[in-house]
């Protein structure tokens, strides 16, 4: 897989509470004719069989991801969604693992790996998703450099909250 910066999102105009949940995607600043659910292009990347991108709907209470698999053409292969009432994932970092994962650092200590599985050959089998959580992920270099860059950020803004309480 292979980072790229060729997609956005068309802008919605008016209050976010009335913002459809489709929105035209853009390559290179022209319409695609696709519409993908999600606000922000969160990532993207060239893979063996088209563009897997990472959409979010930027809410701050409830934050979530999306995952698309679309041809040259814009034919969505496959599709799937990270996301629980309540919960939060928040995409702090990713990065390829081989030309089929992908690697996703939520939280503090949580990683996940999304892994595209092409076709098995079966009459009416698709291409598809599986998001298996890792945890921490302490054997992975990448994982453990990820980690503590996040502790970091969230040490510093709790030393600047705190500092900015009166006592």
């Amino acid at each position: 897989m292979e980072p790229i910066q060729e997609f956005s999102f068309a802008r919605h105009d008016g209050p976010y509470e009335q913002w459809p949940d489709r929105t035209p995607l853009l390559r290179n600043g022209v319409p695609t004719g696709a519409r993908l659910q999600g606000y922000v292009v969160e990532a993207q990347y060239r893979c063996v069989y088209g563009n897997l991108l990472i959409t979010s709907y930027d809410c701050p209470f409830e934050e979530s991801n999306s995952f698309f698999l679309l041809t040259d053409e814009y034919t969505l292969l496959a599709q799937i969604q990270l996301a629980v009432p309540y919960g939060s994932y928040l995409l702090h970092a990713h990065w390829p693992v081989d030309a089929w994962q992908l690697r996703l650092h939520y939280q503090p200590r949580l990683i996940y790996t999304l892994t595209i599985k092409p076709p098995s050959g079966v009459f009416g089998s698709r291409f598809s998703f599986a998001l298996q959580c890792e945890g921490a992920l302490t054997g992975d270099s990448r994982a453990r450099e990820s980690i503590a860059d996040l502790e970091r950020q969230l040490v510093g803004i709790a030393e600047h909250l705190r500092s900015e309480t009166p006592h």
